[in-house]
């Protein structure tokens, strides 16, 4: 077992402690309780509010991406349910979402490098555009919890993020060996590395970012979607009939994602989901059930999207290997 696998299985069964001691801490019964509440038709509308944050996504990427590069709307439709699911389900880190993503768009007909390109740009505006939500989050907790100890840590991680993004836009500029190793697993191993060369990623890369304007509207794009996450939380703390307002639904939702992000190396962030959920739903005066369930609805929205997803791109490749299989024998 490499270091790598090692490292995931340890991080999994750790989050999957925190997510036990933490539904156990607070209740089961209770999380049971209010999960068979919930109606049909609001769960239907939190997956509907999702559908359409996933077509702003679509938008914004298409916005990166060069025009006249095949990028149809649909196919960054599917591209971004590819790179989310796979970010989310599959036993490795959000990077390996995005190679899928960009791949799933690149057998669409995008070309490698502009796929390639296409999907580090669109990351790097998303993860700008969410540090502008965070901040948000953070006003809004400052305004309704003045006394809350969270406003500290968070104010402090977000400083540090703030480098860090800075520090991965500017290193695209030079096409650094970590984003050319993301684009040749973008390729693949059939033989599509050869269209992969360095000099071709950092050309599609300049153009993207030659083109500021775009790279604004999808930064817009990507910010109103966050701002829709904060909504689908408050359609989802709403369908437990839980008296909550839309601000603290942001506020909650804009927080969750800064605990989120710091627990990035746990395969689905399983456990820290659920502890940030019952620690930001105290620190607004939620009870903590409620806020597991909503914990388990969100992982139930996902669940139901992700699965066919992954079975149909598994579909895709099977049958772009299969040619290749036959050259072989």
């Amino acid at each position: 077992m490499t270091r790598a696998r090692l490292w995931s299985v340890i991080t999994a069964l750790i989050g999957a402690s925190l997510f036990t001691v933490t539904v156990a801490w607070f209740g089961w019964a209770g999380v049971v309780r209010a999960l068979s509440a919930v109606q049909a038709s609001d769960f239907v509308a939190y997956l509907g509010v999702q559908a359409v944050i996933v077509a702003g996504l679509a938008i914004a990427w298409r916005l990166v991406l060069r025009s006249r590069r095949g990028g149809r709307f649909f196919l960054l439709y599917w591209g971004r349910l590819v790179r989310d699911a796979a970010g989310e389900f599959l036993p490795f880190s959000h990077v390996g979402g995005f190679i899928l993503g960009g791949r799933a768009i690149a057998l669409g007909g995008v070309a490698f490098a502009d796929a390639a390109a296409s999907t580090l740009a669109d990351v790097t505006v998303e993860f700008l555009s969410e540090l502008v939500f965070i901040s948000v989050g953070l006003v809004l907790l400052a305004t309704l919890v003045p006394d809350n100890r969270l406003i500290m840590p968070v104010a402090l991680g977000l400083a540090v993020a703030v480098l860090g993004g800075l520090g991965f836009l500017f290193a695209q500029k030079g096409g650094s060996r970590i984003f050319r190793a993301l684009a040749l697993r973008i390729a693949g191993r059939s033989g599509d590395q050869v269209a992969m060369r360095a000099d071709h990623l950092q050309a599609a890369l300049d153009a993207i970012y030659a083109r500021p304007g775009r790279l604004a509207g999808a930064g817009a794009m990507h910010l109103l979607c966050w701002f829709g996450t904060g909504c689908a939380s408050f359609v989802a703390f709403r369908a437990f009939g839980t008296p909550i307002s839309i601000w603290q639904a942001v506020a909650i939702e804009a927080l969750l994602h800064a605990i989120l992000a710091a627990g990035f190396f746990v395969p689905g962030r399983i456990g820290v989901q659920e502890a940030a959920y019952a620690l930001l739903g105290t620190a607004f005066g939620l009870p903590p059930d409620i806020a597991l369930s909503v914990s388990l609805l969100r992982r139930a929205r996902d669940l139901i999207v992700a699965v066919p997803v992954l079975l149909i791109w598994q579909g895709i490749e099977a049958r772009r290997l299969q040619p290749l299989a036959g050259e072989a024998r």
